[in-house]
C-alpha cells in the first residue's frame, strides 16, 4: 500500500474480522451441539472459554494472514482501475446499472429467504446471494452495452421526435462519408444556417480510414481529404458529436447510418444521390448538399449581360468556354478571337442538364449598351466540353 497508515488500519479491522469469525463459529458450534443434545446441561464456563478461544484463534490467523490479503488486494484494485480506465463511458454505465439491476433482484430474492430468521446461515445467505446477482448483473452490463446503448438510443430518440413535434426542434444531422469527402457541408456548418447537432458515427470515419489506406491512389487522396474535413470540423464546429455506438449484424455503412437517424428521429446529409434516394424509402429525412449549391446559384435568364473571361475553345467551330464563379459553363458564340481575354457576353439561351446547367451566349454587336443587371465572374480551368 502507499500509505502505511492505511495498511495499519486495514490489518486492525481484518483483525476484528477474524475475532468476529472466530466468535461466530462458536455461536454455530454452540447452537449445533445444544440442538444435537437438547437435554445436556452445558456449564457457563465452557462457551466463554469457548468464545473467548475461537475469538483469539480467528484474530490471530487473520494478522498472519493480512500481509498477503492487503497485497492480493492491492493487485486487484489496481487491476479494477486499469480495467475502468481503458473501458469506455458508455460501456461502464451500462455496467453499473447491471450492478444496480442485479443488486434490486438479490435484494427482492432475499425476502424468500426469511424464513431462516435472523442468524448467522440468513445473513450468509445474503452475503452469497448479493455477491452472484451483483457480479452477474454487472457482468451482463459490461458484455451487452452496445445493445443497452441502442435501446437508449431509440427511447431518447423517441423522446427527441415527440418533442420536434410539438416544439419544432432541429434534429440531430448524420452526417455520411461522401458529404465528408465532398467537404463543402464544413463551410455551410459554419454559416450557421443549419440547426442542430451534428453527428458522425464511428463507423463512418473508420470507412473514412479505410478509403485513406488503400491502394487505389484517388480513392486514397479522397480518403486523406475526408479526414482532413473532418479534423477541421471537429476544432471550428461546438456542436459536432463523435458517435461510438454501433449496430452489429449490419456490415453496410449506409444501412447503418440511416438505422442511427430513423430510431432518433434525425436527419442525413449526403451528396450521395442513391443514399438520398435510399433514405427517402426508409422513411428517414435526407439533406443533398448539391441540391442547396443548385438553389443557390444565380439566376441567369436570357439577356442578362455577363462579365466574363473567355478561357479556352469549344467543340465547335468558333466557339469559347467561359465559366461563372460557381463553375457553371458559358458556351460563347464567335468567341474562340477572345480565348484569354476579359469581355461582356449576352446570354441566348439556359439549358438545364443531369449534369447542371449551362449557358449559350453571344458577343454582342456593335458597343455594348449598359444592362440593367450584369454578374462579374472569374473562369477557372474545367476540363467540360
Amino acid at each position: 500500500m502507499k500509505s502505511k497508515g492505511v495498511e495499519r488500519l486495514l490489518r486492525f479491522l481484518l483483525v476484528l474480522s477474524g475475532v468476529g469469525i472466530g466468535l461466530a463459529v462458536a455461536q454455530i458450534a454452540l447452537d449445533l451441539f445444544r440442538t444435537a443434545n437438547p437435554n445436556t446441561q452445558i456449564p457457563a464456563r465452557y462457551p466463554v472459554i469457548g468464545y473467548i478461544a475461537m475469538g483469539i484463534l480467528g484474530g490471530a490467523l487473520l494478522a498472519l494472514l493480512s500481509g498477503r490479503i492487503i497485497r492480493r488486494f492491492s493487485r486487484f484494485s489496481s487491476d479494477v482501475q486499469k480495467q475502468f480506465d481503458k473501458m469506455p463511458l458508455n460501456q461502464m454505465m451500462s455496467a453499473v446499472l447491471g450492478l444496480i439491476l442485479g443488486l434490486i433482484v438479490a435484494a427482492l430474492l432475499r425476502q424468500m429467504i426469511t424464513f431462516l430468521g435472523p442468524g448467522i446461515l440468513s445473513t450468509a445467505l445474503s452475503a452469497i446471494l448479493y455477491l452472484l446477482l451483483g457480479a452477474l448483473g454487472y457482468n451482463i452490463g459490461k458484455r451487452r452495452s452496445r445493445e443497452f446503448m441502442a435501446m437508449m438510443t431509440r427511447l431518447s430518440g423517441a423522446r427527441e421526435k415527440s418533442r420536434i413535434r410539438r416544439h419544432g426542434y432541429a434534429s440531430r444531422k448524420f452526417i455520411d462519408t461522401s458529404a465528408l469527402i465532398d467537404g463543402r457541408i464544413l463551410a455551410v456548418a459554419r454559416t450557421g444556417f443549419i440547426e442542430g447537432e451534428f453527428v458522425i458515427p464511428q463507423f463512418v470515419i473508420d470507412e473514412l480510414q479505410r478509403v485513406s489506406d488503400s491502394a487505389d491512389s484517388s480513392r486514397r487522396e479522397r480518403g486523406r481529404r475526408g479526414l482532413e474535413i473532418l479534423a477541421e470540423m471537429k476544432e471550428s464546429l461546438k456542436q459536432l458529436t463523435i458517435d461510438e455506438n454501433d449496430i452489429e449484424g449490419i456490415s453496410d455503412v449506409d444501412v447503418k447510418l440511416m438505422r442511427q437517424a430513423r430510431d432518433c428521429g434525425g436527419t442525413v446529409i449526403t451528396v450521395d444521390y442513391n443514399l438520398q434516394k435510399a433514405a427517402a424509402v426508409s422513411g428517414v429525412r435526407s439533406l443533398n448538399v448539391n441540391e442547396l449549391v443548385e438553389a443557390l446559384r444565380p439566376a441567369v435568364t436570357q439577356g442578362m449581360a455577363l462579365h466574363i473571361r473567355v478561357g479556352r475553345e469549344g467543340r465547335e467551330p468558333g466557339q469559347g468556354i467561359g465559366y461563372l464563379s460557381d463553375g457553371t459553363m458559358i458556351v460563347v458564340e464567335n468567341g474562340r478571337n477572345r480565348i484569354g481575354e476579359e469581355t461582356e457576353v449576352v446570354v441566348t439561351s439556359v439549358l438545364q442538364t443531369s449534369a447542371g446547367r449551362m449557358i449559350f451566349a453571344k458577343i454582342p454587336e456593335g458597343p455594348p449598351e449598359k444592362p440593367e443587371r450584369a454578374q462579374k465572374t472569374s473562369v477557372g480551368t474545367k476540363n467540360a466540353l
